[in-house]
């Protein structure tokens, strides 16, 4: 099964990603190819785990510049060569010598995903703390619980895990696991009962909102 962290790596040897992909791929992991940081979206820098094949001193230093500008709950993974000098900047990552050992690597990857599975137990929208596990919110401004359903909780951590956004029809099929052909007007009403409980105005979501068809959770 897919892992619901997002891989991503940029390798300029094809043949070293395609080898990684394969071997990731029995461990239960989906990873995504760039060629250079230039097909990267912001989406991407969510949750993600980057491993950067590294040739040189000065590529590492012109990936760390970006990398700097972009940070956002991502860890970084990087393959090189031993001569080339350790970073030493003030975010996550863990440097493997060339050759590596593809166990090494996978133990680093699973300890990372342990990491985000448990960040992502509790999670903030506006003045409100999601308690994935109890399936509640908790409003910072009296200490109140706000009980969610089971369908809320569901929906909450769906597209939370879909960093580009989610349709109607993807919520339909993976949320309530019909086919994207039914019927809307259920999924609607409760997306508005989800904002009556996040949105400070759920006629103007702010947390809960939609761009271009697809729905985003804002957190903050």
């Amino acid at each position: 099964m897919t892992k619901v962290t997002n891989l991503i790596a940029i390798f300029k040897r094809n043949l070293l990603f395609f080898e990684l992909q394969r071997l990731l791929k029995k461990e239960g992991f989906a990873v995504n190819f760039k060629k250079d940081f230039k097909s990267l979206k912001k989406s991407d820098f969510r949750n993600s785990i980057f491993i950067f094949e590294i040739a040189s001193e000065n590529e590492l230093r012109n990936i760390l510049s970006l990398l700097k500008k972009n940070q956002n709950s991502s860890n970084f993974i990087f393959i090189m060569n031993k001569k080339i000098k350790t970073p030493t900047e003030n975010f996550n990552f863990k440097t493997l010598n060339q050759p590596i050992m593809f166990n090494d690597l996978l133990r680093y990857i699973k300890t990372l995903e342990t990491t985000f599975s448990k960040e992502k137990l509790n999670i903030r929208f506006g003045n409100k703390l999601y308690d994935r596990l109890n399936s509640k919110l908790i409003n910072d401004a009296n200490g109140d619980f706000i009980k969610l359903t089971d369908l809320e909780n569901k929906l909450i951590n769906f597209i939370l895990n879909k960093n580009d956004g989610c349709t109607k029809n993807e919520i339909l099929k993976n949320v309530w696991e019909h086919s994207a052909k039914l019927e809307t007007h259920t999924m609607e009403s409760l997306i508005y009962r989800l904002r009556k409980k996040i949105e400070d105005d759920p006629n103007q979501p702010r947390t809960l909102i939609q761009i271009n068809k697809k729905y985003y959770l804002n957190r903050g």
